[in-house]
C-alpha cells in the first residue's frame, strides 16, 4: 500500500463481500482488522480477494469474537489471567521420522495432567497442545517430550487460546517497515545508477560545457543516421530505466486500476513518466534526432519519487517508535529459582515463553521484570516509566505488586509470576497502543474519500490542460518566449551540437502542452492527505504512552477530546483516593477528666475489636489509632467476638474495676461489651447516645460517616433498663485527592463545565464538591442510572453563555443558513474509576478510567490514566488539542498544495512572469509536500508535559 487511495480500494472491496461485518484498514502499519462471518467467507477467501488486487497478504491471527452485549470476553480474559482457560502452545518437535514417532508423543502429551488435547504433525514437526496452565506449562510438556527422546521448542502461547505459531502483529508490523525501508532504500539507489549518468549527459555535457569543449564535440557526433551519440546515450539509459525502474510504478498502476478498480499515486507517475518518454521518442523521431528530447525528465521523476518513499519509510519507522520501544521492554530470559534442600537454591535461565503461573523467579540489579508478579523476598527500587511515565523509582517490599518490563534498579528480589505472555500487563499496553495507532477520526475517513476522487480528477485535469494548450498554440496564442522558458531538456541542432543558444528555436506547441499535463500529472500529492492524520495520531498516542495514558480508542478519541466542553467526574475512587480516613474524633470529657486512663483504655479497645474486621472504615479507625502514639497503647484480651455486618463490630472484655467506677457501674460489673458501629445499632442495643447533638449536626452538614463506640454492662440482662453508653465517636470521610481542587479549578478556566456524579448520599457528595468549588452535582445516583445522567447532560447542550458556543452557532449559520439558534449538543467527558462505572464511560463521548493498570480498568474505556493523579487528565486533553491542531493544519497544507500548485504546474503563471512548472520541479515540490507533512508530525515528539505541581 502507498496511499489512501490504496486503503479505500480495499476497504470498499473486502467490504462488499458477503459476511464482512467490518474492515479497517492501517496505512501506518500495513495491516487490517477484519470482523467476518466464518459461515459466510473465511480468513483465507479474504486473503486470497486482497492479493487479487495486487497486494501481499499474511494472515497473522484469527479468533472466534464472543457474542455483542455479553460478558463472555472479559470474563475470558480473567480466567486466562488466572490459567484457568485452556491455552493453546505450539511446540517444534526435532526426531520425529515416522507415524509411530507421532502416535508416542500424542499418547505421552494426552497422558499430562491438565492437557486436554494434543495435535502432532509429521510434515511440520509441531505440536499444538491445549491445556490449562494452572495445572500444566509449556516447561512440562516440553520436559515430557524431551524425556521421550526427541527435542521439544516453545513457539509462542496465547492466553486468547489462538495459534500463535505466528508472530504478534506489533512484531510483524515493526518488521514490515523495515522491510519497507530497506526495499526502499535498495529501489532509490538503483535508481541513481541511472540518474547520474543522466545527469551527467543531459545537465552537464549537453547544456554546462561549450560547444569548443571536446567531450561535448564528442557526445555531438552524429554516429547513426542523424543521432548524436548524447541522444543515443540519453536514450538508452531512459529505457533501461522504464523498462526496470518503471516496471514497478506499471505494475501497481495495473492493479490498482484493474484490480482494486481505483487510481492511486503509481498510477499518476506512470502516467507521467510514460508520457515524458513516448513524448521524447516521437519528437526525436520525428524532427530525425534535432528536436527536443526530455528523456531525463522520467528517470529524474522516478528517482525523486523513490527517494520521497525511501524519506517516508524512515518517517514512519520513527513515528511507531513507540510501540518498538515498548516491544523492546519485554526480556527474554528470565532467572528461575528450583529450590532444593540438598544442593541449596538452583538458577536456570528460561525463556521468558516458558515462565509459568507460580514460577518462583529472581530478578538481579539491572534487569527487567520478566512478567507480572509479587514480590516474595527482598527490598528495592522498581523504575515504572514503563507504566506512568514518572522516572522516580518506586520502592518495592515483600508482596508489592511488580509489573513486566520495569526495571530493578538496586537489590535483587524473588517473584512469583501471577500473569504470563498475552495476560501481562506490558502485553496489554502495547496491544492497546497498537490499535489505538490504527484507529481513524472522521477527519481522516473524509480525507480517505477525497483522496479515492483524487487520482481521476488530477488525470482529468491533466487532459484539459493538455488540450487548452494544444488549442492555444493552433490558434497562435502562445508566446515564444513561454515555449522557451518551458525546456528542461535541450534541442540539438542538424550540425550535432549544443542547441542551447540565444538564436534557438523554441520548442513546438504540442510538446509544450505535453510538459505541462506531465507537471500536472505529477506534482498532485495525494500521499500528503493520506498521511495528515495517521502519522499525527500515531506520534500523539504514542507521546501519551510516554506519559502513562492509554488512549485506546486513538484517533477518534482524540478528536473528540479535543472539543469537550463537560467533564463528569465520578467520587469515590476519582475525584477521592477511594479509601476512607478519621476526619475528627470524639470522647467523653467528663469519663476522661474521672479516670486518665479511660480514653487509653477506650481506644485500646476499639483497636482491638476493629483489627478483626476488614471493612475499610475499620481499616481506617485502626491506621489512626496507631498512627497516635497516646492511644491504643493497653493490650486488651478479647473473651468473645462477634462482625454484624451492615451494623459494626462487638467483643466482651474485663473491664477494670477504677474504668467501672468511672461508668457508674457497680462493682458487680467485671466485664462489658464494646459495640463499634453505627448509631442506630448502639441505639437498638439499648445505648444512649451522649455524643453532643451539635457536634452530630456539623458532621451531618460535612458529609461525614459517624462511627460510634459504646460500651454495655455485661451483666445487665433486660436491655431496656441497660446502662450502656457512648463513650467516643470517629468521623470518617473519603480522603480528597490533593490535586483535585487544582485539576477543577484549571478545568473551569479552559471553559469546561464540571460536574460531578455520586451515587453517595447528597450531604457528604456536596461536602466534597465544596471543598473542591464544583457547582454542579447529582448525589444518590445508581451505577445504572449514570449513564442516563451523562445522556441528559449530552442533550442538554453546552452552558448558553459559552463563548465556544455562541463562535459555533455564529460559525453554523453562515456555512448552513441557519435561521434560528439551537443549542449545540455537549460534548461530555466522564472520568470513573472504570470498576463500576462502565456504562457511563461507555455512554460518553470520551470515556476515562483512572487506574493502575488492572485488566478491568483497560478494558472500560477509551482513555486509561496509569498515573494515581488527576493531572494526567490536563495532560491528556492538552495533548489531544495539539494533536489535532497538527493534523488540521496538516490537512490545511496538503489542500493548500495541491489547490495553489496544480494551476501553477498547469502554466496560470506565464503571463505574469512568463515562466513555468518543468516535470522535474514539479516532482521535487510532489516529495516535498509529502515530507512537510510527515516532518510537521514527527515535530509532536517536541511537545512537553506541563509541570502542574
Amino acid at each position: 500500500m502507498t496511499c489512501a487511495s490504496c486503503v479505500n480500494g480495499i476497504e470498499r472491496l473486502v467490504g462488499s463481500m458477503d459476511g464482512i461485518s467490518s474492515i479497517k484498514v492501517d496505512l501506518m502499519t500495513a495491516q487490517a482488522v477484519v470482523q467476518h462471518s466464518t459461515l459466510a467467507v473465511s480468513a483465507e477467501s479474504v486473503r486470497t480477494a486482497i492479493e487479487d488486487m495486487g497486494f501481499e497478504v499474511l494472515v497473522i491471527s484469527s479468533k472466534v469474537l464472543p457474542p455483542p452485549n455479553s460478558n463472555e470476553s472479559s470474563g475470558n480474559r480473567d480466567a486466562a489471567a488466572l490459567g484457568n482457560l485452556p491455552v493453546e502452545s505450539w511446540f517444534t518437535i526435532e526426531g520425529m521420522t515416522c507415524g509411530s514417532c507421532v502416535a508416542s508423543i500424542t499418547s505421552i502429551l494426552t497422558g499430562l495432567d491438565g492437557v486436554i488435547s494434543a495435535d502432532v504433525q509429521l510434515l511440520t514437526a509441531q505440536a499444538m497442545v491445549k491445556h490449562l496452565p494452572r495445572d500444566i506449562g509449556v516447561r512440562e510438556i516440553s520436559r515430557a517430550i524431551d524425556n521421550a527422546g526427541f527435542k521439544a521448542t516453545v513457539l509462542g502461547l496465547d492466553s486468547d487460546g489462538n495459534n500463535t505459531a505466528v508472530v504478534d502483529p506489533s512484531a510483524i508490523a515493526l518488521q514490515n517497515m523495515q522491510k519497507h525501508r530497506r526495499t526502499a532504500a535498495m529501489r532509490f539507489g538503483w535508481s541513481l545508477v541511472f540518474s547520474i549518468p543522466m545527469l551527467i549527459i543531459s545537465m552537464i555535457i549537453d547544456m554546462a560545457l561549450p560547444s569548443s569543449n571536446h567531450v561535448a564535440r564528442a557526445f555531438h557526433r552524429r554516429v547513426f543516421q542523424n543521432y548524436s551519440v548524447s541522444v543515443i546515450c540519453i536514450f538508452f539509459i531512459a529505457t533501461v530505466s522504464q523498462v526496470t525502474l518503471g516496471l514497478y510504478f506499471y505494475k501497481h498502476a495495473f492493479k490498482s486500476l484493474f484490480r482494486a478498480k481505483t487510481a492511486n499515486m503509481d498510477v499518476l507517475i506512470a502516467l507521467g513518466t510514460t508520457a515524458a518518454y513516448v513524448g521524447s521518442i516521437i519528437s526525436v523521431t520525428l524532427q530525425k534526432g534535432a528536436g527536443e528530447q526530455f528523456f531525463e525528465t522520467a528517470v529524474f521523476l522516478m528517482t525523486f519519487v523513490l527517494l520521497g518513499r525511501w524519506l517516508e519509510a524512515i518517517a514512519k519507522g520513527r513515528t511507531v517508535s513507540a510501540v518498538e520501544a515498548l516491544v523492546k521492554m519485554q526480556p527474554d530470559d528470565a532467572l528461575l529459582v528450583h529450590a532444593s534442600e540438598k544442593e541449596g537454591d538452583v538458577l536456570e535461565t528460561i525463556s521468558a515463553k516458558q515462565i509459568q503461573l507460580g514460577d518462583l523467579l529472581q530478578v538481579n540489579s539491572g534487569m527487567r521484570v520478566p512478567c507480572d508478579g509479587v514480590v516474595a523476598t527482598g527490598q528495592t527500587d522498581i523504575d515504572e516509566a514503563l507504566l506512568t511515565g514518572e522516572s522516580a523509582p518506586v520502592v518495592k517490599t515483600v508482596g508489592s505488586v511488580v509489573t513486566g518490563g520495569t526495571l530493578n534498579l538496586s537489590q535483587t528480589i524473588r517473584m512469583r509470576a501471577t500473569a504470563i505472555n498475552e495476560s501481562s500487563t506490558l502485553s496489554r499496553i502495547v496491544k492497546l497502543v497498537r490499535e489505538a495507532q490504527s484507529s481513524k477520526p472522521h477527519i481522516q475517513e473524509v480525507a480517505d474519500r477525497v483522496a479515492s476522487r483524487f487520482v481521476p480528477c488530477v488525470v482529468l485535469a491533466s487532459l484539459i490542460v493538455f488540450i487548452a494548450w494544444v488549442s492555444a498554440g493552433a490558434a497562435g496564442s502562445i508566446n515564444p518566449k513561454w515555449l522557451t522558458s518551458k525546456q528542461m531538456g535541450h534541442t540539438v541542432d542538424m550540425e550535432g551540437m549544443d542547441g542551447m543558444k540565444e538564436d534557438q528555436q523554441p520548442m513546438k506547441y504540442g510538446i509544450f502542452a505535453l510538459l505541462n499535463a506531465i507537471s500536472v500529472l505529477v506534482i498532485a500529492c495525494p500521499c500528503a492527505l493520506g498521511l495528515a492524520a495517521p502519522t499525527a495520531i500515531m506520534v500523539g498516542t504514542g507521546m501519551a504512552a510516554r506519559f502513562g495514558i492509554l488512549v485506546k480508542g486513538g484517533g477518534a478519541t482524540m478528536e473528540a477530546a479535543s472539543n469537550i466542553d463537560t467533564i463528569a467526574f465520578d467520587k469515590t475512587g476519582t475525584l477521592t483516593i477511594g479509601k476512607p480516613a478519621v476526619i475528627e474524633r470524639h470522647i467523653d470529657n467528663t469519663l476522661e477528666s474521672q479516670e486518665p486512663s479511660f480514653k487509653s483504655w477506650v481506644y485500646s479497645g476499639v483497636l482491638a475489636v476493629e483489627s478483626l474486621s476488614s471493612h475499610p472504615l475499620a481499616t481506617a479507625i485502626c491506621t489512626y489509632i496507631r498512627s497516635e502514639a497516646t492511644l491504643g497503647n493497653q493490650s486488651l484480651a478479647l473473651i468473645e467476638h462477634l462482625e454484624l455486618p451492615g451494623r459494626g463490630m462487638q467483643a466482651t472484655v474485663n473491664v477494670p474495676e477504677d474504668i467501672g467506677k468511672a461508668l457508674g457501674w457497680p462493682g458487680t460489673v467485671t466485664q462489658t461489651q464494646i459495640l463499634v458501629g453505627k448509631e442506630e445499632w448502639v441505639k437498638d442495643e439499648g445505648c444512649n447516645l451522649d455524643t453532643p447533638l451539635d457536634l452530630r449536626s456539623q458532621w451531618s452538614d460535612k458529609g461525614f460517616t459517624p462511627v460510634v463506640v459504646a460500651l454495655k454492662p455485661v451483666a445487665t440482662a433486660d436491655r431496656s433498663s441497660s446502662s450502656g453508653q457512648v463513650v467516643a465517636a470517629f468521623a470518617l470521610a473519603d480522603q480528597v485527592r490533593p490535586e483535585a481542587s487544582d485539576v477543577v479549578a484549571k478545568l473551569r478556566q479552559r471553559g469546561i463545565n464540571v460536574w460531578m456524579i455520586s451515587g453517595d448520599h447528597p450531604a457528604a457528595a456536596n461536602a466534597i464538591a465544596n471543598a473542591l468549588g464544583i457547582v454542579n452535582v447529582m448525589a444518590g445516583v445508581l451505577p445504572e442510572q449514570k449513564s442516563d445522567t451523562i445522556r441528559m447532560l449530552q442533550q442538554r447542550g453546552k452552558d448558553a453563555n459559552d463563548s465556544q458556543s455562541k463562535w459555533c452557532s455564529k460559525a453554523l449559520r453562515l456555512l448552513r443558513l441557519q435561521k434560528t439558534r439551537h443549542r449545540p449538543y455537549a460534548r461530555v467527558a466522564m472520568v470513573g474509576d472504570g470498576v463500576n462505572d462502565a456504562p457511563a464511560l461507555a455512554q460518553a463521548d470520551v470515556g476515562i478510567a483512572v487506574g493502575s493498570g488492572t485488566a478491568a480498568a483497560m478494558e472500560t474505556a477509551p482513555v486509561l490514566l496509569m498515573r494515581p493523579s488527576l493531572y494526567s487528565l490536563l495532560t491528556f486533553l492538552d495533548l489531544s488539542k495539539t494533536v489535532f491542531r497538527r493534523v488540521k493544519l496538516n490537512f490545511v497544507w496538503a489542500s493548500i498544495y495541491n489547490v495553489v500548485c496544480i494551476p501553477i504546474a498547469a502554466g496560470i503563471l506565464y503571463p505574469a512572469i512568463n515562466r513555468g512548472l518543468p516535470p522535474v520541479i514539479a516532482g521535487l515540490l510532489m516529495i516535498a509536500s509529502s515530507l512537510t507533512v510527515m516532518s510537521s508530525s514527527l515535530a509532536l515528539k517536541l511537545y512537553r508535559e506541563r509541570k502542574y505541581q
